[in-house]
């Protein structure tokens, strides 16, 4: 017999990391039965109660096996039949073959994923290395400093999100999603991402996913092309025939799906270029901010260091607009616990920060973005909008001293206007150099981040005190996005499509993951 179990509350003190598979004497006592009345059960949500700090909660919804006949001392609800997750239907029936995908990350694996398991034998073109080689890429970078503009944190195989933390919540509402955590944990992520009410991977786990799901696909008969750059799309009346790479190389294909990536500045352009659609949309830029992880800890748990069942704290605030216009609003973004600083670019002579943090999330510090959304009126197309960022991530290297060394500031300095001294220790890789970062951000956006600040410190005491803000935050959102068509969700160019972040039609793993189911089921569906 299957019940329903709702708002099972336990005190993390004393629970074990593992509680999560050690729920059987809790149910037990909570619905009257012996625990061996207990077969199996599912947890369907765990969230953290922290009102009340330093009593702590975790609150469960699980769907429970109990043995037939169990003599249960409270009444018993039984739970409702499962819900479809939001399974794609894998079916080719409009010859369908060898269509193109740019580009690997997650919007562009699932939608590869999905033809592949329709049959259609897609083709990957990826312009950087698989996780492997894109790996030592990356070591290479951290011990000369000397950038692959190819093969770095924002390109190659799984894209920008592969080392930035893997954060899974989204506030899509989708049944798709469902089917994107089931596959992750079908290719070896940990259950408890389909519960969790912000699952992560951590960027030491993303690899080891994204390369079985590549495996996957080839295994289907797909194939990736590294280190293949597509310049533009060959187009003929309208329709797309194919993908022009970089070396002058033209590949045919029946259709072709760009999930470049909001980082594909130029790629973009030259689609534009070609014909392809677009129009301005909302953009962020901001700042990241780091402070020691005990800190996090104490703000939201009201304990220095974690309790095994809950591990590092995390956090998120929103600052209004001001009612007077004076300043805009601004919200933290992608908050990294026990993670690390990292130099998120792809273009030699520029920097933007990111976050990344692993699986146990055990680092000694945290840091999130603060971002605020860019008046788009300002800018008469995407070139400038384009250009505005490239500015603000030349002026951020610049000010670190050319080298990739990241300017920073105090967070209380960052509000006075000040430069005074640095911690001696952070978590970026390649150190921090003291500098005015609010003097590189334009005058709208450092009102809007000043404004943030002092309103998270209203709420959070020692926010600000404990805070070094890092560097310019501007790999963030697309300022572009793609005209699609309602229905067969083709851009303005017939057998083209657009998805995923660099589409401006997602913000995030799952949601890119999500798009680009969503586009594979449009072109199944499509009479060639």
């Amino acid at each position: 017999m299957k019940i329903s179990v709702e708002n099972l509350t336990l005190s993390v003190k004393g629970l074990p990391a593992t509680i999560d598979r050690e729920l059987h004497p809790h149910i037990a006592a909570r619905c009257g039965i012996r625990a061996s009345d207990v077969l199996s059960y599912r947890i369907a949500k765990r969230s953290v109660d922290a009102r009340r700090k330093p009593d702590v909660k975790l609150i469960y919804s699980l769907v429970v096996t109990i043995r037939d006949g169990a003599d249960a001392a409270f009444p018993l609800v039984p739970a409702p039949e499962d819900m479809d997750n939001g399974t794609p239907h894998f079916e080719c029936r409009n010859g369908l073959m060898h269509p193109i995908v740019i580009g690997s990350g997650p919007a562009g694996l699932f939608c590869a994923l999905i033809l592949a398991q329709a049959g259609c034998r897609p083709v990957v073109l990826e312009r950087g290395k698989d996780v492997d080689r894109r790996h030592e890429d990356i070591d290479g970078f951290h011990a000369t400093r000397r950038l692959d503009s190819e093969s770095n944190y924002l390109f190659g195989e799984g894209g920008a999100g592969t080392w930035s933390d893997g954060k899974l919540y989204t506030r899509v509402r989708d049944g798709r999603v469902g089917y994107v955590l089931d596959t992750f944990i079908r290719f070896g992520a940990p259950r408890e991402i389909g519960y969790y009410s912000h699952p992560h991977l951590g960027s030491d786990r993303l690899p080891l996913l994204v390369s079985a799901i590549r495996d996957e696909i080839i295994a289907l008969g797909g194939e990736f092309r590294w280190s293949t750059r597509a310049e533009t799309i060959s187009v003929k009346d309208n329709v797309c025939r194919g993908v022009v790479l970089a070396d002058g190389e033209t590949l045919e294909a029946p259709a072709v799906v760009s999930a470049c990536g909001h980082s594909a500045r130029k790629f973009i352009l030259n689609l534009m270029k070609a014909g392809v659609k677009t129009s301005l949309k909302g953009f962020q830029i901001g700042c990241r901010i780091e402070h020691p992880q005990e800190y996090i800890n104490l703000l939201r748990y009201g304990m220095r260091k974690a309790p095994p069942a809950l591990g590092s704290a995390e956090y998120g605030f929103v600052s209004k607009p001001a009612k007077n216009g004076s300043a805009g609003g601004a919200t933290t973004f992608c908050m990294c616990p026990g993670g690390e600083l990292i130099p998120a670019t792809s273009d030699c002579g520029q920097l933007s920060t990111n976050g990344m943090s692993n699986s146990d999330r055990d680092g000694f510090f945290a840091n999130a973005a603060i971002v605020t959304a860019q008046d788009i009126s300002r800018f008469s197309d995407a070139a400038e909008a384009f250009a505005f960022l490239d500015t603000l991530e030349r002026k951020t290297f610049e000010a670190g001293g050319g080298d990739y060394t990241c300017p920073a500031q105090n967070a209380a300095d960052f509000l006075r206007g000040t430069l005074g001294e640095l911690p001696d220790n952070g978590s970026y890789v390649f150190g921090l150099r003291k500098f005015r970062v609010d003097s590189l951000l334009p005058e709208e956006a450092k009102h809007a981040i000043r404004r943030a600040l002092k309103h998270i410190g209203g709420m959070a005491p020692g926010y600000i005190e404990n805070g070094v803000v890092a560097g310019l935050e501007t790999r963030v959102s697309s300022p572009v996005r793609f005209d699609r068509h309602p229905e067969t969700q083709e851009t303005s160019v017939t057998s083209f499509y657009a998805v995923g972040e660099g589409a401006g039609m997602a913000g995030g793993i799952t949601s890119s993951a999500v798009d680009g189911i969503r586009i594979a089921e449009a072109m199944l569906k499509k009479t060639l």
